[in-house]
């Protein structure tokens, strides 16, 4: 009777720990869509607003409520905007912030440029959103539009890796996964 106490006890406790070791991976993912239709270069931050929110309280104080305050949204998204960058062949690119917007378990943030007219040699991305809270976060950059979808994972260790577009460049380089 006691060892099939503990067992349903103990599974009890695994279904609970499940949840949270899953809100323990903090990833964010980012997708650059090089949109000919629109004539942009569109940007869309994807974060779990679970983590969002911690962020936004860690930053901006116990107060803050990204559900209901839109000016702790508008923090976050200038946070986000102020660590992310671009550079096209060794040039930073300038982009609109435009906004952000809550979607169920996520918090998008929305920034864009017009499609740059240079030849896209090497496309260099600095991403470390929320690294300084949580040494432990990914953010996973997805490059559409030309080609092939090309990824890059970025951590504290390595928060700005490049796209490599040039002929020389071979499928299997370490610098675009």
């Amino acid at each position: 009777m006691i060892r099939q106490s503990l067992w349903l006890l103990l599974s009890v406790l695994l279904c609970f720990a499940a949840p949270l070791q899953a809100h323990q991976m903090k990833t964010a993912i980012t997708k650059l869509l090089f949109n000919d239709r629109s004539g942009q270069l569109e940007v869309m931050h994807r974060f779990y607003l679970h983590d969002a929110e911690h962020a936004v309280k860690h930053l901006q104080g116990k107060a803050a409520d990204i559900h209901q305050q839109e000016a702790a949204r508008a923090q976050f998204a200038d946070y986000v905007a102020t660590h992310f960058s671009l550079t096209l062949n060794g040039e930073p690119l300038q982009l609109k912030l435009l906004g952000s917007e809550l979607d169920g378990r996520h918090i998008w943030v929305y920034q864009e440029i017009a499609l740059p007219k240079a030849e896209l040699n090497t496309l260099s991305v600095r991403h470390d959103s929320l690294m300084n809270i949580w040494p432990a976060q990914i953010n996973v950059v997805n490059l559409e539009g030309r080609g092939q979808v090309r990824t890059l994972k970025l951590s504290k260790q390595e928060p700005q890796q490049s796209f490599n577009f040039s002929a020389e460049a071979k499928p299997d380089s370490p610098a675009q996964h």
